[in-house]
């Protein structure tokens, strides 16, 4: 471990290979940043590859304000095959003949499962129900029932199609389930379908094309600063070292007390006209707290990131 290592802070984008967990794609961080807390936003499942946000250090304290960023996806719909986990890694339940569905078929059915839905997610999944993942308890022999969840899908497109697969780009909100989509897409067509090759291409502002393999991370040149966790929150900068000083105390600063920094149109819409949520800057531009905006445009710090 090169000097520095252990008291760094920042992001990671990691591109995690198919065929490990979100939890064992970390082993590599960890060991190049030993001692120092490593965590994730938005697990990946095992089969599946592409971006994976890693906090160290500091950084694992802003993984909270990144869970709810929309996800880009890109996956294979393979028809005429229904198995247990809504995946090609799962038993097969029912094939049936889809040689005669169509490019212009499937494009029909995708309005179906555009916009606000309700869906169900698979039993397969790492949802927890006291305390247990819903996995592990089917694996155990258990029933299950889960209820369905509310996602919103902004974008769902064919993007190629091929002897029965269907190659597909999705925009989503946090907790849509690829694989559900498959399956759906199937039932909807009346031959099933499964979900292959599933890759995560986009974590709000982060992409995969910049991420890292495990096994090629070297050190803190690879991290990204923290401050980049915030960047698609609206942001402040505090007037002066003095209110620097009241904010890390947990006092709450007023309007006069900080200006708005500029933000780009892709961050304000990543973060809602509706959302309250900010990241504070030091009047020389280190990221000191999240905070919260109250209606007489106080800030109230919510986290507080640097020592008082």
């Amino acid at each position: 471990m090169k000097t520095g290592e252990s008291s760094a802070d920042g992001l990671l984008l990691l591109d995690k290979p198919p065929g490990v967990s979100s939890f064992q794609a970390l082993y590599p961080v960890k060991r190049v940043f030993r001692g120092r807390k490593i965590g994730h936003a938005g697990t990946l499942d095992p089969a599946a590859s592409g971006l994976l946000v890693v906090g160290v250090g500091t950084g694992t304290r802003l993984l909270e304000f990144l869970e709810g960023l929309p996800k880009r996806y890109r996956f294979d719909v393979k028809l005429g095959v229904t198995t247990d986990t809504y995946d090609l890694e799962g038993q097969t339940l029912e094939t049936k003949d889809a040689s005669h569905i169509t490019r212009e078929q499937i494009e029909a059915v995708l309005p179906k499962f555009r916009g606000a839905i309700s869906q169900m997610p698979p039993v397969y999944s790492a949802i927890k129900i006291q305390g247990k993942r819903a996995c592990d308890r089917v694996r155990d022999g258990e029933t299950v029932t889960l209820t369905p969840r509310n996602v919103r899908i902004d974008r769902l497109e064919i993007t190629g199609f091929h002897s029965g697969v269907a190659t597909i780009e999705m925009d989503c909100s946090k907790g849509t389930y690829v694989r559900t989509i498959a399956h759906d897409i199937g039932m909807e067509l009346g031959c099933g379908a499964a979900a292959n090759n599933i890759l995560r291409l986009a974590v709000g502002p982060f992409k995969v094309e910049n991420g890292i393999a495990p096994d090629a991370i070297t050190g803190v040149e690879n991290l990204l600063p923290v401050e980049k966790a915030v960047d698609h929150m609206p942001s402040i900068k505090l007037r002066s070292d003095s209110w620097a000083v009241a904010l890390l105390h947990g006092n709450p600063v007023p309007a006069a007390g900080y200006v708005p920094m500029p933000r780009s149109e892709e961050a304000a819409a990543l973060a809602g006209p509706m959302d309250t949520t900010c990241g504070i800057f030091s009047h020389a531009g280190k990221l000191l707290a999240i905070g919260t905006v109250t209606p007489l445009g106080h800030v109230n710090p919510r986290k507080v990131l640097q020592p008082a």
